[in-house]
């Protein structure tokens, strides 16, 4: 059923919106990995193009790796291109700075002008590749990995998707690895969440089921008693505080 949903959506979206195929960044994880096979399954390999856009600084050999596996089992073309070039030149040019987020909101955002050239000279959509887990709290860049023109897994929460990705026969090193957006040396995704996704994705939930009620707090630290208030107040924030990621910027209506 969501097999064949995923795959209906992404051939759809590429008939309606009168476009010769997609483009996608292939990162060696689970949700690139996935969506690459999905878009192979809807529309055909020949239709595909998957970018690998690594930084010599920052990714493991091992993902790039992974990600040409993809590319050599789907049969799917492909490109290499290393984007140190570019964001040193980014860097070279602006304030300097050692904050993390900063580096790596950047980061992304090159990577998607990148997927973005691919797309507009091939007249082709640009495939998003987050999670449900991920959309939820806003663990993304705005206008980096935020940025596409369908999210086909993004109704789909990341132990979900693990599940998803055994059902593709997708290589078990793939969907086994620490998830990692790879902006800076060492990052992973649930260190940095402080949660592992199974709890995080259970809150998430649960929070999702809550949304057309009154919001019982007191109901979500029962059934997690073994998560710090903390942690749930950060999962909570993170749902709220992250909201403008999700909507066009707001217009200032001249009426």
């Amino acid at each position: 059923m969501i097999n064949n949903s995923i795959n209906a959506f992404i051939k759809n979206q590429v008939q309606t919106g009168n476009v010769n195929g997609v483009v996608l960044g292939l990162s060696g994880g689970i949700d690139s990995s996935v969506v690459a096979y999905c878009a192979s399954n809807s529309l055909g390999k020949e239709k595909v193009l998957g970018l690998i856009l690594p930084d010599k600084e920052i990714t493991p050999q091992q993902d790039i790796d992974d990600a040409l596996e993809i590319c050599s089992i789907l049969k799917i073309n492909y490109k290499i291109i290393y984007i140190n070039n570019i964001k040193n030149q980014f860097l070279d040019n602006l304030e300097k700075t050692d904050d993390n987020l900063v580096r790596g909101n950047l980061i992304s955002r090159t990577r998607m002008c990148i997927l973005y050239y691919y797309a507009n000279l091939m007249n082709r959509f640009v495939l998003g590749t987050a999670d449900k887990s991920e959309l939820t709290i806003g663990y993304f860049t705005k206008y980096g990995d935020g940025a596409s023109d369908l999210f086909p897994i993004g109704d789909l929460y990341k132990t979900q998707l693990k599940e998803y990705a055994k059902f593709l026969n997708i290589p078990h090193q793939i969907i086994s690895k620490k998830s990692s957006a790879r902006l800076w040396k060492n990052q992973e995704t649930e260190s940095e969440i402080g949660l592992s996704f199974d709890d995080l994705d259970s809150i998430l939930s649960f929070i999702n089921k809550q949304k057309d009620n009154n919001f019982d707090y007191t109901l979500l630290k029962k059934m997690f008693p073994h998560i710090p208030d903390g942690r749930l107040n950060y999962v909570l924030n993170l749902t709220r505080r992250n909201e403008h990621k999700f909507s066009f910027p707001p217009i200032c209506n001249l009426n």
